[in-house]
């Protein structure tokens, strides 16, 4: 669950279906807009702190990276997923950007890098299932940021009370049916249909992709199907993050309130 091989199953489909979403990534009110809605609430911080070099270290199949680029940062890409490296490289290409993207995992980060950037995003930090990983990515990330550097994440909020957890993790399982068809999609012979079936845990809500490949031959059709399990965890208190990042030896964390769209979206800011 959350591994490389799960995440390469996603990404591989969804880069599959990139005739949908490509021409529509940055357009926020198309239904493939996502990126474009996104990207602003972290861009927000970014600017209130005169961020120039920006590290996306969940960065994906890269769309964040690039509208960051086209806003005029200096951004940089990682990914533990080694296919979403290779077609986010392919992405930024097709539009001629130079970004760089590479397969790192955060745990690996400062044998890459050295204290180059203003910043880091992450959107999976809360994803992680152990504390000593949590710890070394933590570290890493303080590793190569500069002096006044910031580690921009989401997850619990200095607002959160750990006894509310099975109360939010119910709010996440409400927001979305156990059963549904998210897409369907067909290109040159092939047709992908995703279902996901979602379950709920003490600690969060597990998504159960089923991708359905239909493969049109020359005398037959062949049917196959391709699975992948992401875990969306709430296992982490405020508390947790604070010590974690105070060991790491960042400076401070607070949660920020970015107001933008209808309502404010909160985003935790460590910095070093």
């Amino acid at each position: 669950m959350n591994s490389i091989a799960d995440w390469e199953v996603i990404w591989r489909w969804q880069w599959f279906r990139r005739p949908a979403w490509q021409p529509y990534f940055r357009d926020p009110l198309h239904p493939e807009g996502r990126p474009a809605r996104s990207t602003p609430i972290w861009e927000w911080i970014l600017r209130e702190n005169s961020v120039a070099r920006v590290l996306d270290c969940s960065s994906g199949l890269g769309q964040r990276a690039i509208l960051l680029k086209e806003h005029g940062f200096d951004v940089a890409g990682t990914d533990l997923c080694p296919a979403a490296v290779g077609y986010a490289r392919e992405l930024a290409d097709s539009r001629n950007l130079d970004i760089p993207f590479y397969d790192v995992p955060w745990q690996n980060l400062a044998e890459k890098f050295g204290s180059e950037f203003d910043a880091i995003l992450n959107d999976a930090f809360s994803w992680t299932t152990t504390r000593t990983d949590l710890r070394f990515a933590a570290h890493n990330f303080a590793a190569i940021l500069r002096p006044g550097g910031i580690f921009i994440f989401q997850g619990a909020d200095q607002w959160s009370r750990p006894e509310d957890k099975a109360h939010h993790v119910d709010i996440a399982w409400e927001a979305a049916p156990r059963f549904q068809i998210r897409s369907h999609f067909e290109h040159s012979g092939v047709a992908c249909t995703v279902v996901v079936a979602r379950d709920k845990t003490v600690d969060g809500i597990v998504e159960n992709y089923q991708f359905v490949i239909r493969e049109e031959h020359a005398t037959d059709q062949r049917v196959r199907l391709e699975t992948a399990s992401i875990c969306n965890l709430m296992l982490w208190t405020w508390a947790d993050y604070a010590a974690i990042c105070r060991e790491a030896g960042f400076s401070s964390l607070e949660s920020i309130k970015v107001p933008l769209g209808k309502r404010e979206h909160i985003l935790n800011v460590a910095r070093k």
